[in-house]
């Protein structure tokens, strides 16, 4: 029995030993980190360049005109004609809204009629002054002939001061009749409502047979020939933008097309409910299916700097408070300090560490250190 358990426990032993010294003199396989420290890892890289560096801020607005009106009345009625739609171009002058003006030419008429009255009133009374002068001047002989008395000629003088007064309060009477007159004539006119300049009419707010008021906005009108782009800038974006300073516009209706404009006009208080201020960019040579209204995304160009130092910004990466790229050192990753500047959506200014042909690389920078093997894949980046 103690025979057949030694043997038991020098079988136990021996494949142990066996199982210990495959172990030992068995190699373990390289991990990752290792291989790539032996070949390199591998990275993407981005030329440093020296180019124009221009800062900007995007924002959106819409296309607007220099001429734009509200379409109002100017006296309450009925509309009884619409002759214009949204959209529609017009000429200047041509009619766009009639206003029921029945009872206005009523009135004309009736005051035509008064002024008739009037011219008839003020040639009797005319007639009578004119016998009245020559009544006094005979009275006025008589009286030097001793044939009248003093109060029989005062008499005569009384009635002629009487016609003369008559006849001065005729003639303002008559004037005011005209007067009256011109205004129902206006307000016939203004029955009327026409195109102050040529365009194209915007929202239509009316409709045949509503009753309107004086200063209802019926439509509105936009000169296509003077179109701009209005955006709203928050206020703390306003102190980077000055007259003069380019607009990059892109009108998304019509295809997309690039316009470059100018700021000529930054609206002096923001509104009240948005705290948004309007700035006024030129659209020169706008397409012409540019309308007022059409959504547009605008790149206000705050600043240009020649021969700036520029990388992309995935390159940069902080340690301690400090800032770092890695560049190409030979077949290695060097760590070099810089100190950056102004930045784009996609690059960063360089003001000092870099100089233009080296090389910055732009991925894997979690497993870099200074001095890491590298390995250039062939997505070389040249931006």
């Amino acid at each position: 029995m103690r025979k057949t358990v030694t043997v038991i426990v020098i079988v136990v032993l021996l494949i142990f030993g066996f199982r210990l010294y495959k172990k030992i003199t068995t190699k373990v396989p390289p991990g990752l980190s290792e291989i790539q420290k032996q070949t390199g890892v591998p990275v993407e890289v981005a030329d440093v360049k020296s180019v124009t560096f221009t800062q900007s801020i995007t924002l959106t607005g819409v296309i607007g005109s220099d001429e734009e009106a509200n379409i109002s009345t100017k006296i309450p009625g009925r509309v009884t004609g619409v002759h214009a739609d949204e959209g529609m171009i017009v000429n200047k002058d041509q009619t766009l809204v009639t206003i029921d003006d029945l009872q206005l030419k009523i009135q004309k008429s009736q005051v035509q009629n008064q002024i008739v009255v009037a011219q008839t009133n003020i040639d009797t009374i005319k007639l009578q002054l004119n016998d009245a002068e020559r009544d006094l001047q005979r009275m006025e002989q008589l009286f030097k002939e001793n044939a009248i008395s003093q109060k029989q000629l005062e008499s005569y003088q009384l009635k002629l001061n009487t016609l003369k007064n008559n006849y001065e309060s005729a003639i303002k009477n008559l004037q005011v009749v005209k007067d009256n007159l011109k205004l129902i004539e206006t307000q016939i006119d203004d029955c009327t409502i026409r195109a102050p300049f040529s365009g194209i009419m915007g929202i239509k707010n009316v409709d045949i047979g509503e009753i309107v008021a004086p200063g209802q906005v019926l439509m509105t009108l936009f000169n296509i020939n003077k179109l701009n782009v209005q955006i709203k800038v928050p206020e703390n974006y306003l102190p980077e933008i000055k007259m003069g300073q380019d607009v990059i516009i892109e009108i998304d209706a019509v295809n997309g097309r690039q316009i470059i404009g100018k700021v000529k006009k930054i609206s002096g208080s923001p509104d009240p409910k948005t705290r948004m201020f309007v700035v006024y960019a030129s659209l020169p040579g706008s397409p012409k299916d540019a309308r007022p209204g059409m959504f547009v995304r605008a790149k206000i160009i705050t600043r240009i700097k020649q021969n700036a130092i520029v990388i992309p910004q995935q390159a940069i990466f902080q340690e301690n408070n400090k800032t770092f790229v890695y560049i190409v050192d030979a077949n290695k990753a060097k760590k070099i300090e810089v100190v950056t500047g102004d930045n784009t959506d996609d690059t960063i200014e360089i003001i000092s560490g870099l100089k233009p042909g080296e090389k910055v690389i732009t991925s894997n920078l979690e497993n870099l250190s200074h001095g890491t093997i590298i390995k250039i894949t062939e997505r070389e980046s040249n931006q």
